[in-house]
């Protein structure tokens, strides 16, 4: 204590008595300055702790995966077309309906992305070279695909333009110059003798303008071809079209200049059963590609000049490219590529004798570019992504460096180490990235065929990974060796695969407990249960946990499984509803059950589901429990559409003791109406309750405050491309946040 001198007692007290007054005040301001400093302290160290500047990073696959079983459909991810400008063949496009425009400027060797990433819809139904430079290119968004055809526009989607080699790109046609939105493009062609006029194929009928570089492009609809334009080929400056409307296909020849055109009225006359009608000019000639919905496809001939109509060949299977695996040779137009079956074949032109070409490309071909110089040069595209023949056709040779358009489907990592992990693609199997040789050295590797679906690591042991594919035979594997070896976990066990409704989680304490659905045999409906192993290792060591007929089923598939990290025994079922309304029609409900006793015995599990409500009843994508509350659960939709009213996630509380709705919340705020995806949420407790939710316009991170609706989300991060997401996972002790893009692979975020 310090004291003053003062010859007075009284003024000495007095001294004091200051002295105390001011040590109080200095305390309760250092107690206050203490605290301040505490918290700012604290708001310093949350705010470090999630730092949302920084970008994201690819982590593939980026090029054709390692595959030592030699497995056909391993690949990079589905190419849909590959277009080659003509006056300089380094530079080359290549798109995926999903995963958006690529260009390569030295012939294929290597990959980048366009800027398509930053498109509002990622994905790229078509794309062409502007045929007098190089760096002008015009590009098709869509929202998504159309079961391997181009998808709808949507409201954020349309046709773009580059000047300057994508690094800026520009909207010059969506649904308000064409019409309307909810329409597909299907490709562009330019006026050979003018290629300033650029054609738009679309739903929605046949678009044209006569300067697409202007500034701003006029559009024209070409009132004379009505219904959906498909394909266009000229022969000089003579267009031929194909058209369906009202279920009818047809093939109109016309004239740009004098806007007539005239049906050929022999087609009209073949069976009505088609799927779609391509060309290809070869001469003088038309070389027309017939694909029926259920007979067997045909190659005609078509000559303008006396309007004969010839038919080449019968009996060929045309399954993938949409009619568009379909090319002829111009350096040998004897020669012609179709794809048939899961191949391609050469036919000489035109007694339509079939030539061999060699194998090891992936096997489901979209689209074949011969090379415009170089004759021994034909590229394909395909759901492996790009490969090339440099000798006509005898070896094939992948080109996809630097692509990475796999379509994830499922996603999980390794929790001892974070480096590791598994996707299962669509098209393209299940693959593992994984130090394989103990070196440091991590690659991709695929490990199943396929289609593929929902993965998981034992988050105990690394080594332990399960994998799946969907076709018949197929099902949930089970590996010990990083999927070296597998056992088929379905067939294992006699079970039926439940083919794409396919979903499996482990317990969130207990690795060695697996959950998982199957189809339930010898009932007259359809039936998809939940099953339970407490030892994957042995064979027949599974039991039914769930019968959803109790509860007013007749017909339903478990279509998604969710576990409860903060309350290890509680699961979640989603449950597909099959059933008729009053009018007659099938129905489709969304229904989500729980269970608060995953552990118990299989007799009590089945008695113990109950149904909760649901905000929406729509699809579901992700289903994450509160860190503090066994009652409370974040519920987010696959898709709430841009324009839609429902919303992308809710926060639900249920009575404790009736089970039935207490409050529902909808968190959505900022986060724009999209697509959601599946498995895109993952809850956490390091300061408190927090969450993060992916879309494809994003991740966003929400603490406790957002969780109650009362904040706004946080983006994290930027360079995220805008595509479907099914999977996202965090890792605590890392803080690495991993996403899978369905079309972009793998992405990564360092916090």
């Amino acid at each position: 204590m310090a004291v003053f001198f003062c010859p007075e007692f009284g003024c000495a007290l007095k001294v004091r008595n200051i002295i105390s007054k001011f040590e109080l005040t200095a305390k309760s301001f250092f107690m206050k300055s203490i605290l301040l400093i505490v918290a700012l302290y604290s708001f310093f160290v949350y705010s470090q702790t999630w730092n949302y500047s920084g970008a994201w990073e690819s982590v593939g696959p980026n090029d054709k995966p390692d595959s030592p079983a030699n497995i056909s459909a391993c690949g990079v991810g589905p190419a849909e077309f590959v277009r080659i400008y003509k006056n300089n063949p380094d530079y080359m496009l290549a798109g995926s309906l999903s995963g958006g425009l690529f260009v390569s400027e030295d012939g294929g060797e290597n990959w980048l992305n366009s800027g398509s990433d930053a498109w509002d819809y990622s994905g790229c139904g078509w794309a062409d070279f502007y045929p007098e430079n190089k760096d002008i290119w015009f590009a098709y968004s869509n929202n998504a695909d159309n079961n391997g055809k181009p998808g709808k526009m949507g409201v954020r989607g349309g046709i773009l333009r580059t000047k300057d080699a994508g690094i800026t790109w520009e909207m010059i046609a969506g649904g308000n110059e064409l019409g309307t939105s909810k329409i597909a493009v299907y490709g562009f062609r330019f006026l050979p003798s003018n290629p300033n006029v650029l054609f738009v194929l679309s739903e929605a009928g046949l678009f044209y303008t006569k300067d697409c570089l202007a500034e701003k492009v006029a559009w024209i609809k070409y009132e004379g071809l009505n219904g959906s334009i498909y394909d266009m080929d000229f022969v000089n400056d003579q267009a031929f079209v194909s058209s369906l409307k009202q279920n009818k296909w047809s093939v109109y020849r016309f004239d740009f200049a004098s806007q007539k055109q005239e049906t050929i009225p022999q087609i009209e006359s073949i069976s009505d059963d088609k799927r779609s009608i391509t060309f290809e000019p070869l001469n003088e000639k038309l070389v027309v590609l017939i694909d029926y919905t259920k007979l067997d496809d045909e190659i005609w001939e078509y000559h303008p000049a006396d309007t004969s109509f010839i038919q080449l060949k019968s009996g060929v299977q045309v399954n993938f490219g949409s009619g568009h695996t379909f090319a002829v040779n111009p350096h040998n137009q004897s020669e012609i590529i179709i794809g048939n079956s899961i191949s391609m074949k050469r036919y000489s032109y035109p007694s339509m004798k079939e030539n061999k070409l060699g194998s090891g490309y992936h096997v489901d071909v979209e689209f074949v570019a011969y090379h415009p110089t170089d004759t021994n040069k034909i590229f394909i595209a395909c759901h492996g992504g790009i490969y090339v023949s440099e000798n006509k056709g005898s070896k094939w040779i992948s080109k996809s460096n630097g692509l990475g358009i796999a379509e994830v489907m499922g996603l999980d990592v390794s929790e001892t180490d974070p480096n590791q992990l598994v996707i299962g693609c669509f098209h393209d199997g299940s693959s593992v990235y994984a130090d394989y040789n103990k070196n440091g050295n991590y690659f991709w590797r695929t490990v199943n065929g396929g289609d593929a679906l929902t993965p998981l690591i034992n988050y105990k042991n690394a080594a332990e990974v399960y994998t799946s594919t969907q076709f018949a035979g197929g099902g949930l594997y089970h590996s010990s060796d990083t999927s070296n070896s597998v056992m088929n976990i379905h067939s294992a066990n006699g079970l039926t695969t439940p083919g794409w409704e396919l979903t499996a989680v482990l317990h969130p304490e207990n690795p060695d407990w697996l959950f998982f659905n199957f189809q339930s045999a010898n009932t007259p409906d359809v039936r998809m249960d939940v099953a339970r192993s407490n030892d994957i290792t042995k064979q027949k060591n599974v039991e039914t946990i769930s019968d959803f007929s109790k509860y007013g089923m007749s017909s339903y598939k478990v279509y998604g499984l969710f576990n409860n990290k903060f309350f290890p025994d509680h699961l979640y079922a989603y449950v597909l509803h099959f059933e008729k309304n009053e009018e007659g029609k099938n129905i489709t409900k969304h229904r989500l059950f729980k269970t608060e006793i995953a552990g118990d015995s299989a007799a009590k599990i089945i008695d113990s589901w109950y149904e909760l409500e649901v905000p929406v009843s729509a699809w579901i994508g992700d289903v994450e429990g509160d860190p503090a509350n066994p009652d409370r659960i974040f519920i987010s939709y696959a898709s709430a559409g841009d324009d839609s009213e429902n919303k992308m996630i809710y926060a639900v509380k249920y009575n404790k003791k009736t089970k039935g709705v207490k409050q529902i919340i909808d968190l959505t705020r900022n986060i724009p109406n999209s697509v959601g995806g599946r498995f895109n949420m993952v809850c956490l407790n390091e300061n408190g309750t927090e969450l993060f939710i992916a879309t494809r316009t994003g991740v966003y991170y929400g603490n406790k405050k957002t969780l109650k609706g009362k904040g706004d989300w946080i983006k994290v991060g930027f360079g995220l491309p805008h595509c479907k997401v099914y999977g996202l996972h965090y890792h605590v002790q890392a803080k690495i946040l991993t996403v899978g893009m369905f079309g972009r692979g793998v992405w990564r975020y360092r916090f």
